[in-house]
């Protein structure tokens, strides 16, 4: 794997600089860890004054009042329960705090890169760096909601990029809230993989999603998916083209695909699962054009899907434009949903990645698995009926020496196809294993940065410029 700094490590440099100062980075002055905290003299004592401002204002009328900014008294977003923003916003206090913090660790958006200490003596300030996140995806809306030195990360800048979550370390797990499975479990996000500011030999983002469906939204997806009433039930598996079904894209077949899929664009249970989706992705709302339709895929023993992109090359056709980098659109990310257990092989591989290591995360290791031995190997895959020197028995070693992520019922990962500058990640080149004992369910949930192909009310060849506003970057503070 690439990068492989700790939450502490990547603490050791960063550039600090207080609102309202150039932000010019050779202006910059970099701080080591040791004074990470040490802040001039004037904010210091602005500081302590506020403080002492807050602490006799608690004395005398109880805990401050939330819902409301400590310095311009402006209204705060509270959503209520079950409503789209439910958790995307932070609403109380820090407990324990009744000041508001001067400082805090800022990062790019996804937190790639090194930090920059930010410095404000008030939320106006604080309000100047744009919207800000924090680890659990969290709009910050004041500075009294979180505590001086805390890590923030920026939303993105631009139209038609969106917020992508921070890797933060390997194994690190996080509720999300305001977001629950089909199961009324909390949805929990673990990270897979730690991204790098270097696009060429980056890791993909990647994360593992716990308790995202329950057993009955599983049944559903794979009892439509060979249903008489569903028009584009099971069928040899497709690829390689940007048009549907009903487009002409049924025909195109690749030997190198070779398990078999239907999509769900119609039913209750796949919109609802699309929207769940959206909203742990931060996406701000739910737009049907910005989501394919659920492929549902079967692979038999033997099958699999040899290593390729999601997203659309940059020419794939001259009708659309395909780079969101340049206010395009493409496939933004992907959410893999695993319908069934497999008792042997079916991982998801990422064959550009290191496999997992004890010293990243030995409970992550202990979960996915050992790879068995060779000879082991070489067994199951003559066993399934796999031809020696074929591209599924060379996937298949891929599989046990490279990044791989084993199936587990209800449960999802999600990795990006764009990076958040909104350029095409090339490492996010992935493949489904060959199934080597049982049979294999899985989905794809494919969402997109902006109106997907042939979906664009307007311009195609500028889908970000029709996104609402509510999706549309940048955005202000809070």
């Amino acid at each position: 794997m690439g990068r492989s700094k700790s939450k502490a490590t990547k603490k050791a440099e960063y550039t600090k600089v207080t609102i309202g100062e150039s932000l010019d980075p050779k202006k910059k002055s970099t701080t080591k860890s040791s004074s990470s905290f040490l802040l001039s003299a004037i904010p210091v004592v602005l500081a302590i004054a506020v403080a002492l401002y807050y602490r006799q204002n608690d004395d005398n009328n109880g805990t401050q009042d939330v819902s409301q900014s400590s310095s311009t008294n402006r209204q705060l977003s509270n959503p209520q329960k079950v409503s789209w923003t439910e958790g995307y916003y932070t609403t109380e206090a820090i407990s324990g705090q009744s000041y508001p913090s001067t400082h805090a660790l800022l990062y790019q958006n996804g937190g790639l890169g090194e930090p920059t200490m930010v410095e404000f003596s008030n939320d106006d300030e604080f309000l100047k760096l744009g919207r800000l996140y924090n680890d659990k995806g969290q709009i910050v809306q004041s500075t009294t909601h979180f505590r001086n030195g805390t890590e923030l990360y920026k939303g993105p800048t631009t139209p038609g990029t969106h917020f992508q979550w921070p890797a933060v370390s390997v194994g690190y797990k996080r509720t999300v809230p305001g977001v629950v499975g089909g199961n009324g479990k909390q949805i929990e996000l673990e990270t897979l993989t730690e991204p790098s500011s270097n696009a060429k030999s980056s890791d993909p983002r990647i994360f593992y999603i716990h308790n995202f469906l329950s057993a009955e939204e599983a049944d559903e997806f794979i009892r439509f998916s060979t249903a008489e009433e569903n028009p584009y039930k099971m069928a040899p598996s497709t690829g390689g083209t940007h048009k549907a079904w009903n487009q002409g894209g049924a025909d195109a077949r690749l030997t190198t695909r070779t398990s078999e899929n239907a999509f769900d664009i119609t039913t209750k249970n796949s919109k609802t699962v699309k929207q769940r989706a959206f909203r742990l992705l931060r996406m701000g709302g739910y737009l049907e054009n910005l989501a394919d339709g659920i492929q549902i895929l079967r692979y038999e023993i033997g099958q699999a899907y040899t290593a390729h992109h999601d997203y659309f090359p940059k020419y794939q056709s001259d009708d659309h434009q395909w780079d969101p980098s340049k206010g395009g659109s493409n496939r933004f990310a992907t959410i893999f949903l695993y319908l069934s257990d497999v008792e042997y092989g079916g991982e998801t591989a990422f064959p550009n990645i290191d496999r997992l290591t004890a010293d990243k995360s030995k409970e992550l290791v202990e979960r996915l698995g050992e790879a068995p031995p060779l000879e082991d190997q070489k067994t199951f895959v003559k066993e399934a009926g796999l031809k020696e020197g074929s591209w599924e028995e060379h996937l298949s070693r891929k599989c046990y020496t490279k990044f791989a992520v084993p199936p587990r019922r209800g449960d999802a990962i999600l990795f990006y196809s764009q990076r958040p500058d909104g350029h095409l990640d090339h490492n996010s080149l992935h493949g489904a294993c060959p199934v080597l004992k049982g049979q294999k369910w899985g989905a794809n949930l494919w969402v997109w940065n902006a109106c997907r192909f042939s979906q664009c009310k307007g311009d195609p060849l500028n889908p970000a410029d029709e996104l609402p506003d509510t999706m549309k970057a940048p955005y202000g503070g809070g």
